[in-house]
């Protein structure tokens, strides 16, 4: 999957991987800015923070990926559900702030967030600040 050579030294495999770790962090931080997006278009539809069947796509996807690119697809699977998991508190954070939408009682009867994906509305003012 690399274009670029095997790297011959410990400082240089430490190196690549320092830039690889970089772009992750900024793919995730891309991601939680579509996240705060999709936010407002779900709590403009009057829908849930959380959507089990999309989580299960999602979680299905990411371990087909990962089997693809040799990376044990439970690793991938782990990763992503802490990634939901945060995505989820954020969100329930932020429409307890004060957004429009369900109140905190309701958000609480939803399920738990151990795997999450939807959203809530002013996710991209209240995400850029935090």
């Amino acid at each position: 999957m690399s274009t670029s050579s095997s790297p011959t030294t410990v400082p240089e495999a430490r190196a690549r991987i320092d830039e690889i770790n970089e772009r992750v962090v900024e793919l995730l931080a891309e991601r939680q800015a579509i996240v705060d997006d999709l936010c407002e278009l779900k709590a403009d539809a009057d829908r849930t923070v959380r959507d089990p069947e999309r989580e299960a796509e999602l979680l299905a996807h990411v371990r087909s990926v990962a089997d693809e690119a040799g990376l044990p697809p439970t690793l991938a699977e782990t990763l992503f559900e802490e990634i939901l998991a945060h995505s989820v508190e954020r969100q329930r954070r932020q429409r307890a702030d004060g957004a429009a939408g369900p109140s905190a009682e309701e958000l609480s009867a939803e399920e738990p967030a151990e795997k999450a994906t939807g959203a809530v509305s002013t996710c991209g003012a209240q995400a850029q600040a935090g």
